[in-house]
């Protein structure tokens, strides 16, 4: 195998950096929200987009895209999170074709208990070993990174804030 086949030891360190980050980060928080509201990360991006829309609903696939999971990952989530009360789902009378999710009340608070602590867990394992500097670079790299993968998820995400 040539050179140019393969990564150079830069690369490579750094490709196996963002791996781990992708791996221990999410099973880290994992583990705080199981232990402090009974939810997977995933489950909990998905109470918590819902949440931060206007309406507290929404379309099924943007929702999937916010949350950074799959369609069908999705629909195993909002069914577990439905039987517990915390999201409904109808279709939209817009276009049958398509589904809402709705945050309830329960699930609304579930947010309002949880939001804190997890903000600080993000904190604490992400920002708080970052500069103010480095915390603006993770943002230009990552979103240069995820737009050209799903230019659609990144066109949801709120503005970026003025710097």
């Amino acid at each position: 195998m040539g050179s140019e086949e393969r990564l150079s030891a830069q690369q490579d360190r750094t490709w196996s950096l963002l791996i781990g980050v992708m791996m221990w980060l999410p099973a880290e928080l994992d583990v705080y929200l199981e232990r402090v509201a009974g939810l997977s990360h995933a489950e909990y991006q998905v109470l918590r987009w819902l949440s931060l829309s206007e309406e507290r609903e929404v379309h099924m696939t943007r929702l999937a895209a916010t949350a950074s999971v799959t369609p069908s990952h999705l629909s195993r989530i909002v069914a577990r999170l439905q039987t517990r009360g915390w999201i409904t789902r109808s279709s939209d009378p817009s276009d049958a074709r398509r589904t809402l999710a709705r945050l309830t009340a329960s699930g609304a608070d579930v947010v309002a208990d949880t939001e804190p602590g997890y903000a600080a867990e993000v904190r604490s394992h992400v920002f708080g070993h970052l500069t103010s500097a480095q915390a603006q670079q993770l943002e230009d790299i990552t979103e240069a990174v995820l737009t050209p993968l799903r230019a659609d998820c990144v066109g949801l995400l709120p503005p970026r804030a003025s710097r």
